[in-house]
């Protein structure tokens, strides 16, 4: 690995996720959907599902996520707020907004102000709002054009003005590497970087390095802003011959996984860098529910789909 830098050299943090004192910064990306549910038909997740969902991240003493990551101020969201809430359960919670190019005008605002109420509504479970999801880099399926940078600034500003926790942008390194990039940063309270190993055609050898030097990158082009990691994993199924799967060289299989999980896990910890590993289980529906179950996008998890723990997590 790369020299570590001084702690230094670092902007003081503004996300520092707490709990009973406790810093609880390696967190996880959450989506509540079981087989058969998808967030296109509205599915909402039964509280029993999420609760038991819940446990299974909080109760093992020695691997365990009290924070977690959520995409969009929906229904299936605040299904989970409130059953964090009603169950008093030790879990905080970045909200995010899902902002879209091709989505409707109105449903755009209609995220930005559901965000701003759950963020109100579930006052300390909420303790950061992330708006948007990858909007900005190049490949983006749902990608806002560099001129409707100032649009997406009104909508920061309404938010921060709106809510007292801190607000960011989730996006790949190869829009936080770019000069447009400087403008949105600054308007943020700080910067959550998307950067996959994995997609970017590393070996597994070469994974946590090169994830250790993109976020320094990311670092010294920002260095007024606390950079927190916002998704980076290790797929265990992949099928090459579809689509941009063929980017990865890389073996996906749970032992691989369980490898590369430990590794960045502990570059994290021992750095005290606030991130969201990719992911708490696998989604069937992502990548399409026509498509085979062995698609990178449907096996990023650490647990499967029926719960059950994968390799990595096994004690």
């Amino acid at each position: 690995m790369i020299k570590q830098q001084s702690k230094s050299h670092f902007p003081k943090p503004v996300f520092e996720p707490m709990i009973d004192g406790q810093w609880i910064g390696l967190g996880i990306a959450y989506g509540s959907y079981r087989d058969g549910e998808n967030p296109h038909d509205g599915s909402v997740s039964s509280e029993k599902d999420i609760l038991e969902d819940m446990n299974l991240l909080t109760k093992n003493s020695s691997l365990s996520w009290n924070l977690i990551r959520m995409y969009g101020a929906d229904p299936a969201s605040e299904q989970v707020l409130k059953t964090i809430k009603k169950h008093k359960l030790p879990v905080k919670v970045m909200q995010g907004a899902w902002l879209s190019s091709i989505q409707t005008e109105e449903q755009n605002a209609q995220q930005i102000s559901e965000v701003i109420r759950l963020a109100n509504e579930y006052e300390g479970i909420v303790v950061s709002v992330n708006l948007g999801n990858e909007i900005f880099v190049d490949w983006s399926a749902h990608k806002f054009e560099v001129s409707e940078i100032p649009m997406y600034l009104n909508w920061v500003k309404e938010v921060k003005a709106a809510v007292s926790v801190p607000v960011t942008l989730a996006d790949d390194y190869n829009f936080w590497n770019k000069p447009w990039s400087q403008e949105v940063a600054q308007e943020l309270d700080y910067i959550v970087l998307h950067a996959y190993a994995m997609w970017n055609s590393q070996t597994l050898e070469n994974a946590v390095p090169w994830t250790e030097k993109t976020y320094h990158d990311i670092c010294a082009l920002h260095p007024s802003k606390q950079i927190v990691l916002g998704e980076s994993g290790w797929a265990t199924n992949s099928d090459n011959s579809n689509g941009d799967e063929s980017l990865i060289i890389a073996e996906a299989s749970e032992e691989t996984q369980s490898i590369f999980f430990h590794a960045y896990r502990q570059w994290l910890d021992e750095n005290r860098i606030v991130s969201f590993y990719f992911e708490a289980f696998d989604e069937k529906w992502k990548g399409g529910e026509d498509m085979g179950d062995n698609i990178a996008e449907k096996n990023w998890g650490v647990f499967r789909s029926d719960r059950t723990p994968k390799l990595a997590i096994q004690l």
